[in-house]
């Protein structure tokens, strides 16, 4: 036996499961025991294929954030470095990771604000286990807690933030270790009892609900149309995996693994789950299904349905709250290049970034405003993959020399697609961000149990907020990006030029100067005037 391939083995696996565990605990949440509801209702008993597939398609973009943290600009994150060096322009990088920022952001405080109100489950579940549909539901029920002061709520808000801040400056690898044990546990646990209580002598499966496939007339009539609907609308099941590209960062063999392992586990989880619940609740009847996976592991284990949800939900928020902070502290670096006093060593811990990110976080729960934070949240993160997944197909084209420097460079046949696929769902998603109300598409993420503290109730029409919220954020980021430049000429400080292809005729005017000045110190050549 070859103890040394073996022990090399491991260490790739052990400096993998880090970065991939906080991926899944950016992604998962109490809300992967309410799969399949949100897709299962259009999509009928294709549920299951339907996450199938859309775990296929987020891996692809998962590929693509590590081509880019594997490139010669990850000291400045997948999103400003990659989109700022291949397209030569800081102020398209900037535009590009600053609603990612504020998604990240928004994220967080609304952890905070879910574990300020006592973690509580959406009404539902309490009008099914209580009969009282303001009952209180979640951690608050289980403590017996009926109501607290707005002052005790945001002093449990601002402690969560502070706590999880704690666990970050203790150490890099300390805040992955604390969101990987934590989201591997969730993980384990979860297919653990969905496997048990599918097992032949302990649970039973219902072929019936299966039979006829397209049980309705329309999806008789759009069975095709009805699948690629319920994956479009499973993907945002996956938001949360990018995270572990960030996480992936400097550790050597893992940059491509990590991002991956992490979509392929929480889509193989998502399918798993939604497969268990199809398979013991008649699909007809999910929207009556309260916690249809929880559901389904307690008609055959002797495991409260609410008890287990509400366990999941804690620990996975926990999870999260920390793991979040990886690539919101991480964007807010690669964007301190505009403004150098809040810029840390690049080799080191972003601690300023750290410390900016849950206080702000904590700020918006404070000051009740995480709701229109939210209305940025889907839309900001699906911007960012878009951003990415353009950036990644052009890189070979538009910059070769970082292509071929980069450590990750998928070239064959199944590499390209792989590329393309990335772009179609990255668009799939923005687009449905777009048109979709905001508290629809955070539904569908596995985030939606904090939902609760808003009820589902953020606004009726898109129009009244998505699309005006990310287009004012992005006007305000524009207008910073302007007064950050000035602000440094104001003070003598200077950025490195840009290396960057320039037109034929060689021209470029004074107000795009500094974002495409050639790179002299990387390119060892002065630039052709």
């Amino acid at each position: 036996m070859d103890t040394g391939r073996l022990a090399a083995a491991a260490g790739v696996a052990r400096r993998t499961a880090l970065p991939a565990g906080v991926g899944l605990a950016a992604a998962i949440g109490g809300g992967l025991l309410y799969v399949p509801a949100g897709v299962a209702a259009g999509t009928g008993p294709q549920a299951p294929l339907a996450y199938l597939l859309a775990g296929g398609g987020i891996t692809c973009l998962a590929v693509a954030f590590a081509v880019v943290v594997g490139g010669p600009f990850a000291d400045r994150g997948p999103v400003y470095g990659a989109v700022t060096r291949v397209w030569g322009s800081r102020r398209a990088g900037a535009l590009a990771a600053w609603p990612a920022l504020a998604a990240y952001v928004a994220l967080l405080a609304l952890f905070a604000e879910w574990f300020g109100r006592f973690a509580p489950l959406p009404r539902s579940t309490g009008a099914y286990v209580s009969g009282a549909l303001d009952a209180p539901t979640g951690l608050a029920a289980i403590l017996g807690v009926s109501s607290a002061t707005p002052l005790l709520e945001n002093a449990v808000a601002v402690g969560v933030c502070l706590v999880a801040l704690a666990v970050h400056l203790a150490g890099r690898r300390v805040a992955m270790g604390w969101a990987a044990a934590l989201s591997w546990t969730v993980v384990a646990v979860l297919a653990g009892l969905l496997g048990v209580a599918f097992f032949p002598g302990v649970g039973e499966f219902v072929a019936g609900n299966f039979d006829p496939l397209y049980p309705t007339s329309g999806l008789q009539d759009a069975p095709v149309r009805s699948l690629v609907g319920g994956v479009g609308a499973a993907l945002f099941a996956l938001v949360g995996v990018e995270a572990a590209a960030y996480a992936a960062e400097g550790e050597e063999g893992s940059e491509t693994a990590a991002p991956v392992v992490a979509a392929v586990v929480v889509a193989g989880l998502l399918t798993l789950t939604s497969l268990v619940a199809l398979g013991v609740v008649d699909w007809v009847r999910l929207n009556l299904a309260d916690i249809p996976a929880a559901d389904a592991i307690g008609a055959y284990l002797p495991i409260d349905p609410l008890t287990l949800t509400v366990a999941v939900s804690v620990v996975a928020g926990l999870a999260a709250i920390v793991a979040v902070g990886v690539p919101a502290s991480r964007t807010l670096a690669g964007l301190a290049e505009l403004y150098p006093p809040l810029a840390d060593d690049p080799a080191g811990q972003p601690t300023r970034s750290l410390v900016v990110v849950y206080l702000v976080a904590a700020a918006l729960a404070v000051a009740d405003l995480v709701a229109p934070a939210l209305y940025v949240a889907v839309p900001g993160l699906a911007l960012s993959y878009l951003a990415v997944a353009v950036t990644v197909v052009a890189m070979p084209s538009r910059r070769p020399d970082l292509w071929r420097a980069g450590s990750i460079r998928p070239t064959s046949v199944g590499g390209r697609l792989t590329r393309y696929a990335a772009v179609g769902v990255a668009a799939t998603m923005f687009g449905m961000a777009l048109t979709s109300d905001p508290a629809t598409t955070l539904g569908l993420t596995l985030h939606r149990v904090s939902l609760s503290v808003f009820e589902f109730q953020l606004v009726s029409d898109p129009l009244g907020g998505h699309v005006p919220a990310l287009v004012a954020w992005e006007l305000l980021g524009a207008g910073l990006y302007v007064v950050l430049r000035d602000y440094r000429a104001s003070v003598g400080a200077t950025l490195t030029p840009l290396e960057v292809e320039e037109e034929a005729d060689g021209d470029t005017s004074d107000a795009d100067r500094e974002d495409t000045d050639h790179d002299d110190a990387d390119s060892g050549r002065a630039a052709e005037p």
